[in-house]
């Protein structure tokens, strides 16, 4: 297949993504991008993007001298009739800061989160369903790394407050390794009430907490379950911790506490999938 064609026309560099440090009297958002676009870049989210929620990608961006590991990316942009355009490779390093882009980079649509209450009300007839709940996690790439698990061990999808917690950011985005563009998140205005009707409703609402809950061998029962994981700092906070209808407590052998929040979902949901596929293979040994 032939690489991408340069444009013979005189290079004139788009404003919006020359410009470094956002318009006149705004902060500069160097973490992330310029600051009046969502990029996400590298090439597994960016694929993802574009295999799994293409109408949400407005233009991907590559790289002219990134060579043939583009192609997919750029394959699936045209099979989905997504605009694909090809930057020098000067004003992609202008474009990238420094950061691994990887010879591609998407314009995406902001993120469009589910409705929490439909969320929950459309999968509580399922008896394996699972939920994970987030209270307060501040950190993008906690947030993107429990995505990537939830995304790995099918959890239906993630929830977290509208306040006082980071949302679905191309950093996000890019930690999850694409998985934002495939696990539902909800916000929700009232942490701690959403998950008391949920209970009402009929879920099992388990929180983990650092001592004295039950072992992760206890949520082999517990379905349809919403799984709570608390902040990088403080864990759940008073309100959301009385919502749980149980706390589940990771083992430490070598008596340290402290395990990241993006670690811990890894290990419960992981104890979670461990006993369904117990369930389903009752004749192993």
């Amino acid at each position: 297949m032939p690489g991408p064609r340069r444009d013979s026309r005189p290079h004139r560099p788009d404003d919006r993504i020359q410009r470094r440090d956002g318009p006149p009297n705004r902060p500069s958002h160097r973490d992330e991008g310029p600051s009046i676009e969502d990029l996400v870049y590298g090439l597994h989210p960016v694929e993802s993007y574009l295999a799994e929620a293409p109408s949400r990608v407005r233009e991907l961006l590559v790289d002219a001298s990134a060579g043939a590991g583009t192609r997919k990316a750029t394959d699936l942009a045209r099979d989905a009739g997504v605009p694909v355009r090809v930057l020098p490779a000067e004003a992609f390093r202008d474009l990238s800061r420094g950061r691994l882009f990887q010879g591609v980079a998407a314009r995406v649509k902001p993120h469009e989160y589910a409705d929490g209450d439909e969320l929950a009300e459309g999968c509580v007839s399922d008896p394996t369903a699972v939920l994970v709940a987030l209270d307060s996690v501040q950190d993008p790439h906690n947030l993107g790394s429990i995505l990537r698990s939830a995304a790995f061990f099918g959890v239906r999808g993630v929830v977290i407050p509208k306040d006082r917690a980071v949302g679905v950011t191309p950093v996000v985005v890019k930690a999850s390794a694409g998985a934002a563009a495939r696990v539902p998140v909800a916000q929700v205005t009232n942490l701690a009430r959403w998950l008391r009707a949920c209970a009402d409703a009929g879920w099992t609402v388990a929180g983990a907490v650092a001592k004295g809950g039950v072992a992760p061998s206890a949520l082999a029962s517990a379905r349809p379950l919403v799984l709570v994981l608390g902040s990088e700092g403080e864990g759940l906070r008073r309100l959301v911790g009385e919502s749980c209808q149980m706390h589940v407590t990771i083992p430490s052998p070598g008596g340290f506490e402290s395990l990241n929040v993006g670690v811990a979902a890894g290990i419960l949901l992981a104890a979670v999938a461990g006993a369904d596929v117990a369930a389903s293979n009752p004749g192993d040994e």
